[in-house]
């Protein structure tokens, strides 16, 4: 579980530099950000509404998460983001998490494969 939630992570830095030029946040602010919602969409997208539906429905309901919680960061912190960076925000995250999805579904192909075989 710890390789999936790093990968989130990692895959979801595709945020930082996008953040950093769409607002007037630190680096500090954007990747601590970043790593609250990677955890907490891997919590309630990834572990929950994943297992129980699908990818598309995962990944609107990640896309959707992303923009309410980047909305909220924004107006917390005075990021100064406006609408229209905040759905190019979600457009490109719920992009990432479609991607990050099937990964999961191809390791979970894999490691029922192997065990099959063992």
């Amino acid at each position: 579980m710890i390789q999936r939630v790093c990968v989130k992570i990692v895959m979801n830095a595709v945020l930082i530099p996008l953040l950093y030029l769409q607002t007037s946040a630190s680096v500090t602010e954007i990747i601590t950000t970043s790593i609250v919602f990677s955890l907490v969409a891997f919590a309630i997208g990834d572990q929950w509404i994943l297992r129980g539906s699908n990818n598309a429905v995962a990944t609107i309901a990640d896309a959707a998460m992303a923009g309410l919680y980047f909305w909220i960061a924004a107006r917390l912190f005075h990021w100064g983001l406006s609408n229209g960076e905040l759905f190019v925000l979600v457009v490109l995250l719920g992009a990432v998490e479609a991607m990050y999805h099937r990964l999961l579904a191809e390791w979970d192909n894999k490691k029922t494969t192997f065990s099959e075989t063992d």
